[in-house]
């Protein structure tokens, strides 16, 4: 179940808790592509040359290395302040980039190439989309090394094909010492007697991020930017190319915290994604077909965005790449509060911290609207033993029973709907906040108390017990839960009042069970919201401002 359904079914199983109402939303369908757009074919029925070629090429040279010699393997390091990348001489590729900053078990970056076996060239291979003219498998290098240390630096990698063959290539890698962006330029040169025809491919893959396996840093499905729109592919059910045309801003693999994605430079360029060796995938950018003359030069120009899916880093890097970030539904409301966020942890030093301090303000801004709910439950509590006299009375005739209820309501001011209404308007924000702490990479490694990582459980000690080994105690899950009960309680009852005593003891139990393997962050969140709603009310009953005055608004 993924993270927003969990935060719906979260928000629906709370309101009812507290307002009688039952409301689920279902969750948001992925965008289905315009047909225009997207098109999977069987590698075999597309021309060689296309701009998304069948394939041969490029997945064959993504899967295969070449028989013949060659020469030893070098290879290049590149630093920055805040990447290490190696390129390798074998197909240009890249065996490493890791992000420095998002360090690992092992004291090494969070590396987003996937583990290669050694029959595989990796990420930035590129095809010439021609099976009769193949790109170019192994280059010379200008430089052993490469560091830049200074934010404004900037240095290049050019990497020139060896070997006499018709069809030559140059790639050259531009990186900045601050940027998580680098500039990937390829130049083509036909240095045969013949003309030739090719249609350009640079890919990533097969695969995205080696690292530790849990279900925030699983792949995403690949995502692309086309025409203003997500487009996203189920692997799964992927057959052939999946080819994606029209104003392709990028292409992506992604995992919740992190992305590689290539960004197009060149106009005319398709977004494909296909399936690789173990069913990776492999994303690329094709250009369309482009004829070159014997001694006629072609030079393309890409980008490459490896890094954290941080707001400031992706606009930086530009693409319109700030969308690779999906916050459901409430996008309009939680990127704001996303920006909420990361501006109290500038104020405070800790997003933990920060976390309370946004759920402060939301109850805070929404006080009203809590109060008008807990006013509206109060007074249909008082008029409880009244309807249940009506309802006995005219137990055989339920339409009177119904008039003689709606008039004890207008009699006493009171709207039926009241405590329901204010909160369906609050649910968009808690999602939206919700969303917004379940997608933020500043969560990763945010230590708070005892919390170590807010991206995961706080697991406070492990436990062996009843076949269970090392099992997490998830201290923050059982607080939560606590809240809950201690909320629950305070609440005006309207129902049942057997089944609003089972109701007390089970909903804490189940928010445990289904919160029990959340980000503590998200946990927090929650767990900060429900001791905020208890001092709430007990002040508002304190106050005796829960006793209904004047006839109750819709």
């Amino acid at each position: 179940m993924s993270t927003q359904v969990r935060a719906l079914l979260a928000v629906a199983l709370a309101t009812l808790i507290l307002f009688g109402g039952q409301y689920l939303l279902p969750r948001r369908p992925e965008e289905t592509p315009d047909p225009s757009k997207k098109e999977a074919v069987p590698a075999a029925a597309k021309p060689a040359a296309s701009p998304s070629s069948d394939g041969s090429s490029l997945s064959g040279r993504l899967q295969e290395r070449e028989t013949s010699p060659r020469a030893p393997e070098r290879e290049v390091i590149v630093e920055t302040g805040v990447v290490k990348a190696i390129l390798t001489s074998r197909g240009g590729a890249l065996k490493s980039w890791q992000l420095k900053p998002y360090s690992v078990a092992d004291g090494q970056g969070v590396d987003l190439v996937a583990l290669q076996p050694e029959d595989l060239t990796g990420p930035l291979t590129v095809s010439s989309g021609s099976a009769e003219q193949p790109a170019p498998l192994d280059f010379d290098i200008d430089k052993a090394q490469l560091n830049l240390r200074g934010s404004s630096e900037t240095g290049s990698i050019l990497l020139s094909s060896r070997g006499n063959g018709p069809l030559q290539l140059s790639k050259r890698l531009t990186f900045k010492g601050n940027s998580y962006r680098a500039e990937v330029e390829l130049s083509w040169k036909n240095a045969g007697k013949e003309p030739m025809t090719i249609a350009p491919e640079l890919a990533w893959g097969p695969g995205f991020y080696s690292g530790r396996d849990d279900r925030r840093t699983r792949p995403l499905p690949p995502t692309s930017w086309v025409d203003g729109h997500r487009v996203t592919d189920d692997l799964g059910g992927l057959q052939g190319i999946a080819t994606h045309k029209g104003q392709v801003s990028w292409t992506a693999l992604q995992n919740l915290y992190f992305a590689a994605a290539l960004l197009s430079g060149d106009k005319g360029s398709v977004a494909t994604v296909r399936k690789g060796p173990q069913e990776r995938p492999i994303i690329s950018l094709a250009t369309p077909a482009q004829s070159l003359q014997p001694g006629e030069e072609l030079t393309q120009r890409f980008a490459l965005y490896g890094g954290p899916k941080d707001i400031d880093q992706l606009k930086a890097a530009g693409s319109d790449l700030t969308n690779i970030v999906d916050l459901g539904w409430f996008d309009t409301l939680a990127r704001p509060a996303l920006h909420l966020l990361r501006f109290l942890h500038r104020l405070s030093g800790n997003y933990g911290v920060a976390i309370i301090l946004v759920s402060l303000l939301q109850k805070v801004a929404l006080h009203p609207l809590t109060a008008k709910s807990l006013r509206s439950m109060q007074a249909m509590k008082s008029l409880q033993p009244k309807i249940a006299a009506i309802t006995e009375r005219l137990k055989n005739n339920p339409q009177k029973k119904q008039q003689e209820v709606m008039a004890l309501y207008r009699k006493h001011g009171v709207n039926p709907l009241g405590g329901c209404l204010p909160m369906l308007v609050q649910i968009p924000i808690f999602v939206a906040l919700y969303n917004a702490l379940s997608s933020s990479v500043e969560m990763w490694q945010a230590h708070f108390l005892w919390i170590k990582d807010l991206s995961q459980p706080d697991a406070l000690f492990t436990i062996n017990l009843w076949g269970l080994q090392n099992y997490p105690f998830n201290l923050l899950a059982i607080f939560m839960g606590g809240s809950m009960f201690l909320q629950q309680k305070m609440s005006p009852s309207v129902g049942d009042p057997q089944q609003a005593q089972i109701m007390l003891y089970m909903m804490p139990v189940m928010f445990i069970v289904m919160f029990w393997t959340f980000p503590s962050g998200l946990v927090l969140y929650w767990l900060v919201n429900n001791v905020l709603q208890v001092g709430q009310q007990h002040w508002l009953q304190k106050q005796g401002k829960l006793t209904l005055r004047g006839p109750e608004a819709a």
